[in-house]
Order: structure tokens, then sequence, then C-alpha cells
């Protein structure tokens, strides 16, 4: 069921994703001749075009949802995608304001010590690449039981969807990407790391790079 205007604004507060005084603020702002409007949504909408809530976050406060928002100190913006193994997020840094991705092993996941040891090896060894074809790693934390890394947040896509979407890539683009991919290669073996998983949804496309 919906939420009541009360119910939606009782959640934000809840969330702490705003604070109370701005949204007294924003509350105020979003009247109509006197009166909050009738529909949590709307009032969502408003909030979320004055950039105090993410799209995402959004969906999350009107489903009735006032946790899951922040990982120590990093506030989740948005879901980026799920493997078999973990879940990636958008965040921001709640003091530097740096937007970062963190991966999050599920929490089924954590009592497997196999698992956690391998996790946590990959953010060793990930950490000591600095490549412009490599995405860094710059931590490795936990909040309560949820174990995550943070990770370089590269915006584009990845060749998977590229190819799914335009369909097979021009000759010289392609040799143009197996020259970068293998140049972070070449950079991660020097160092005696092997990815053991190159595959087109590993391989991503920003500002004319691939990583």
């Amino acid at each position: 069921s919906s939420l009541s205007v009360q119910e939606f604004i009782d959640v934000i507060h809840r969330s702490e994703l705003v604070s109370k005084d701005r949204l007294i603020d924003a509350l105020s702002d979003c009247k109509q001749e006197g009166s909050l409007p009738g529909e949590a949504s709307v009032i969502a909408d408003f909030l979320r075009q004055r950039g105090f809530i993410t799209p995402w976050q959004q969906k999350k406060l009107l489903s009735g949802k006032a946790k899951g928002f922040f990982l120590g100190d990093y506030c989740l913006l948005d879901h980026l995608g799920t493997g078999g193994m973990s879940s990636v997020f958008l965040a921001k840094h709640r003091l530097i304001q740096r937007q970062v991705a963190v991966k999050v092993i599920p929490s089924a996941k954590v009592d497997e010590g196999s698992y956690l040891w391998r996790f946590e090896q990959e953010a060793r060894a990930t950490s000591r690449l600095s490549h412009p074809n490599v995405v860094r790693v710059f931590d490795i934390d936990h909040h309560g039981d949820t174990h995550f890394m943070v990770m370089e947040y590269v915006a584009g896509r990845d060749l998977k969807a590229i190819v799914k979407s335009q369909g097979p890539l021009p000759l010289d683009l392609v040799a143009h990407l197996i020259a970068q991919v293998a140049c972070g290669l070449d950079h991660a073996h020097r160092r005696n790391l092997v990815h053991r998983d190159i595959k087109p949804d590993n391989i991503l496309w920003a500002h004319g790079h691939w990583k």
C-alpha cells in the first residue's frame, strides 16, 4: 500500500538522508496554498528535483524503507548491478563527497570463511595497482556484518551492454579496446597478479578509456 504524506515524512526523518532543518525548509517550499501536497510521491519528486535524494533513494523511501542507505562513512546513491558473488552501489563519502563504487558481499556469504578471505585478498592485491586501464581500489571495510570494498567509480557502460545495444564493434575500435585492456593486464602481471575473469561484463568504457 502507498504511504501517506505523514508516513513518508517519518520515513525521510528516520532515513537520515535529509537533515531536519533542510527537510523543514524543503517542505515549506513544497507547500501549495499553505498546505502540503496530498500525495507522498509529489513530495518525493520535489525532494529529488532539489537534489536532496536520488531516484534510487526515492523509490526505496516510497516503499517505506528507512534503513540501508549508509555503510560506514558512505551514503549509497544508486544500485549499479548485482553478480553472483556481490552487489555494487554508487556511493558518496559523507565528508569528502567523493563518488565511489562500493562492492558489497551478500550477508549470506560472510559466514563462508574462504569467501571473505578471497574478497579481502582481492582488495589487497588490486589496491597495489595504479594504471589508467585498471579500476583502483581505495579501501576495504565492514559495517556490522556487512563487508565492502571501496573502488574508483567509472561512469560508463560495460562492453557487454555496448555490444548488446549497438551490435558488433568496428575492427579499429576493437583493436584499440584490446590494446588498452592488454596494457592494464600487463601492469597487473608485472606485479604477479592474474585477473582470471576477463569478460565483456568486466570491461568498462569511460571517457575514452577502457578499464
